[in-house]
Formats: structure tokens, sequence, C-alpha cells
């Protein structure tokens, strides 16, 4: 008895316009008033990151600055505060990308909670300096939501990406 295999499926280049409608559906998110609690996700860091690291040549460090500067504007905060952390975070990321990328969807979260929690101390100094009040040990949490989300998200935003190889048996009947 022969056992059944799945097709072999191939990684395509993503389409522009999947990356800017995950881009504004994230920048989105992240302009819905939370309350304070902190162990919300920050989609728009971790849609930044997932796509500085697989798509370096069109999501790069002027992205983030520029999604950066509409989040300060959107939050109604310091200027300049969003867009240094993202930008850093994408800086990065893109220089470790190969390494996070070899490792699955946990081993990359883990990789990249140190990357998140820096972007989130950024955005706290920046605040701070600006005259701002501590946000609070809470307001890290979404860093660690981010790295619970990851796998999740990083499939979720591969899943358009897979389109099956087909087989010489079947490329030869069509």
């Amino acid at each position: 008895m022969r056992a059944v295999s799945r097709p072999a499926r191939v990684l395509q280049p993503p389409r522009p316009r999947f990356i800017l409608l995950t881009l504004a559906l994230a920048f989105f998110w992240d302009l819905i008033p939370k309350g304070g609690w902190g162990f919300w996700p920050e989609l728009t860091l971790a849609a930044l990151t997932f796509w500085a690291m697989r798509d370096p040549d069109r999501v790069g460090v002027g992205t983030a600055f520029v999604l950066g500067v509409m989040l300060d504007v959107g939050r109604g905060v310091a200027l300049g505060q969003e867009a240094l952390a993202l930008v850093w975070v994408v800086y990065l990321a893109q220089r470790r990308s190969a390494r996070i990328l070899w490792f699955g969807g946990w081993g990359q979260a883990l990789l990249l909670l140190p990357l998140w929690v820096l972007a989130l101390a950024v955005q706290a100094a920046v605040r701070l300096a600006a005259g701002g009040d501590w946000p609070g040990w809470g307001y890290f949490g979404s860093a660690f939501a981010n790295a619970a989300l990851w796998p999740l998200l990083s499939y979720a935003l591969l899943w358009p990406q897979w389109r099956a190889v087909r087989s010489d048996a079947s490329a030869s009947l069509s």
C-alpha cells in the first residue's frame, strides 16, 4: 500500500497589496484605545517585524519611520516616540533575520521578544524625556503578547504565499 503524500508547497513572493493591507490593519488596530492595559499586542510592531525580515526590499526603515510618525500623530504622543522605536526594531530584525528565520514560530518569538521590549523601552524613555509619566511595568506586557501571538501571526501572514507545486504527472495532463 502506497502512502499518500501531500503535494509539495513553495513559498511565493508576497503581493505588495497584501503587505499594505496587513500593515494598514495592524496600524488601525493600534489606534484603538485599549484603556491602559498593557497586554494588548502591538500589531504594527509585529507586522513590521515580520515583513522587514521576510521582504526587506519592500518593508524597511523608511516604512517603519512613516508608520511610526503616523502612530505618533494618531495616538497623540511625543512626535518620534513610536517612529524611533519602530526604526530600531526593523533595523535590528533585518540584521538578524537570517538567524531568526532559521527557527520555528516559538523560537522566533523568543528571539524577537528582546527587540520588542527594547522598542517599548525606547518609547518609555522618549516619553520620560518629554516630561511624561512612567507608564508602569505593565506597559511592557504588549511585547509578551506579541511573542505569544507570533506563531499564529506569522502563519497567517505566510498562508497566502503558499502555492502547491504541480507534479510532472499533473503538469503533463493539463
